[in-house]
């Protein structure tokens, strides 16, 4: 604390602040960046929307090289096709003498052998995998289906019309949400398998079992009729046909009475409201259920345990049993890029910036390959204008995990998969994250999934990202202000990048438990885990334990009700409960995206369009 009274103090304070040193930004300055002093974009022939944008400003942070990509946020990345050095011409302080630098010249050319390319991702061929060739008699009347679906299909594209199965007295306007087989057969396993979890934590399942297919083919066909709708969903005439082809005539009435007044299905304001306020309830109980009961889940009465959970494995030590990283992964792993040794690769790129052509502090004009005119659009005089230079690998896509910290400022509950935008040092995303725990691995790589962002924690998210190499500051916002009224974006969490690290493996983990019946020193009769001898058995081998810390295993079967009888490692408590503990690894989705805030009318386009000079000029500037 410095005081101010005297005017030797007040000069003693401004000296020392002048005396003082910024501290750089370790992560920005190790790329380099221009800020635009001004913007020149030249539609191309063949698409007016997207041209050559030629951006004129100092290099700063690090050197730039041709053969690296330019971030342009809110647009994406581009390609560089030259390099120019734009010499200022100063004029002297005193008298009228110009003195000027070199003439304009071509600073830097990309060499296509090591240019970056724009590709993100790598496209995986599923023949590449291992094959069975069909039999002859496989291969019978395959012609003939083939030829068959194409006909449908053709019919269907030239239509514009999609067949959907619904309950019998269902309106086009429902019937248009319904998503019809082909879409739902698209979905991947595992995002399947993570919802009906995440709806067994809830105590709900929608599997069901029971009698035979024939008995629920006649089912469907008696409670389920066919609608064809047209692109737009609204009801196409001569539909609402059972399973068997045959119209129903009630019900195809009912329901085409129905889609003549889609305005009356539609959920009024009040509704709407209603419905919020239900789902909001419902996450807030789901976010105290968590809390209160982590990760436990009730066994389903109808469905085999064995079954509802086949994907689920046992684990004696969550920290040393083994687990492969590379085990039945999904699809999307093989589009991402996986680095050998990321430490090693990162060195070596910072010093490959050392040599670039276009130093610090020279002043350049940057001429960019096919970028739309919206983002010429978007530079204003009165607002920076930026654009960053990338290290090499750093457009390709992998698994990104950063930690996160959760805003105290915002309370509302924020769940794993929840849409957010992150801001990932000068570069912006859609992502729906996973969470968990940020602890120290053991041997195996496992780290255990988190279902909610927990307050006071230190969490890591994973998402399928553009690769960030370095410690990056990072932060969380709702796609939408959580308060309309205040109108800035609703900042949930702030971190700083981990790594790009695929082999990182999110054990998803549930609790089933179970109440002890009998107890006779150190056996116990447990029951209500289980409902049937079969699945005593399926999950005899898995290790048990006790909330009040006794480690136990299962010895035999009791009766046929799914009774149980088990070994501990001492006597247990009337009230204590048993648990078993089973993981499922679980990965994020392929649905990042670039966040934009930019929509841009024809006439702001057209503002900044013109040529763009071969050879700059120099610029004057007065000192």
């Amino acid at each position: 604390v410095y005081g101010v009274d005297t005017e030797a103090e007040a000069l003693a304070i401004l000296r020392m602040v002048t005396s003082q040193v910024p501290r750089g930004i370790k992560w920005r300055d190790a790329r380099p960046y221009v800020l635009a002093e001004s913007v020149e974009f030249e539609p191309s022939a063949e698409d007016s929307q997207t041209g050559r944008l030629a951006v004129t400003g100092y290099v700063r942070g690090s050197n730039l090289s041709a053969n690296r990509l330019i971030h342009v946020p809110n647009f994406g990345d581009f390609q560089i096709e030259c390099i120019y050095n734009v010499p200022v011409a100063v004029e002297a302080a005193h008298g009228n003498a110009i003195e000027e630098d070199d003439e304009p010249a071509v600073l830097d050319r990309p060499d296509p052998a090591n240019q970056d390319s724009l590709v993100a991702a790598n496209e995986p061929d599923q023949m590449a995998n291992e094959q069975t060739w069909p039999e002859d008699e496989e291969m019978a009347g395959w012609e003939a289906q083939m030829a068959q679906m194409e006909e449908e299909e053709k019919r269907v594209a030239a239509s514009d019309e999609r067949v959907v199965r619904v309950p019998r007295g269902t309106s086009s306007y429902q019937a248009a949400w319904i998503p019809d087989e082909d879409s739902e057969e698209d979905g991947s396993d595992v995002s399947s398998d993570d919802d009906d979890d995440d709806d067994s934590m809830m105590g709900s399942d929608d599997a069901e079992i029971g009698g035979s297919e024939s008995e629920e083919e006649e089912d469907d066909d008696q409670e389920y009729e066919e609608m064809r709708l047209d692109a737009k969903g609204r009801l196409i005439d001569g539909s609402g046909m059972n399973g068997d082809g045959a119209s129903v005539a009630g019900a195809g009435a009912g329901a085409s009475d129905a889609g003549n007044n889609d305005d009356e299905d539609m959920p009024t304001a009040e509704e709407e409201a209603v419905h919020l306020r239900a789902y909001l309830a419902e996450r807030e109980k789901q976010n105290r259920d968590d809390t209160q009961f982590p990760d436990e889940v009730d066994t389903p009465m109808d469905v085999p345990a064995r079954q509802r959970f086949a994907r689920y494995r046992g684990l004696q030590s969550f920290r040393t049993s083994p687990w492969d990283p590379y085990e039945n992964l999904p699809l999307d792993y093989a589009r991402i890029f996986q680095f050998e040794n990321l430490r090693r690769t990162q060195t070596r790129l910072m010093r490959m910036a050392e040599d670039a052509p276009a130093r610090v502090g020279s002043h350049v004009r940057i001429v960019l390959r096919a970028v739309p005119a919206a983002a010429a659009a978007s530079f204003r005089p009165d607002r920076p204008f930026v654009v960053y230079g990338l290290l090499q690998y750093e457009h390709q896509m992998s698994v990104m995990h950063f930690t996160v910290m959760r805003n105290d400022e915002y309370t509302a509950p924020v769940r794993s998969k929840d849409p957010l935008v992150v801001h990932m040092g000068f570069r912006r995303y859609n992502v729906q994250p996973l969470f968990s725990q940020h602890l120290r691995a053991g041997s195996n790589g496992v780290h255990k999934f988190e279902r909610f962002l927990k307050h006071g924690v230190v969490s890591v998210a994973t998402v399928f990202a553009p690769i960030q190499l370095g410690a990056v500051p990072v932060s969380l916002y709702l796609p939408t202000p959580a308060d309309s009224s205040a109108g800035s974006p609703t900042l949930v969490g702030t971190g700083t990048t981990l790594d790009a690290n695929p082999a990182r493996i999110l054990a998803k983990r549930i609790v089933l438990t179970g109440a002890p019946y009998k107890i006779h020193k150190r056996g116990a009769v447990i029951r209500y885990m289980f409902f049937n001898p079969e699945d005593v058995n399926w999950f005899k081998p898995v290790q048990l334990h006790t909330k009040y810390g006794r480690i136990g295993h299962i010895s035999e079967s009791l009766g046929t009700h799914g009774y149980m009888k088990c070994i501990f490692d001492g006597p247990i408590k009337q009230m204590d409960t048993v648990c078993m503990n089973l993981y499922k690894r679980v990965f994020p989705k392929w649905n990042t995206t670039l966040w934009s805030e930019y929509e841009q009318d024809e006439a702001q386009r057209q503002q900044w369009v013109a040529s763009v000079d071969s050879e700059p000029k120099a610029e004057f500037m007065e000192l």
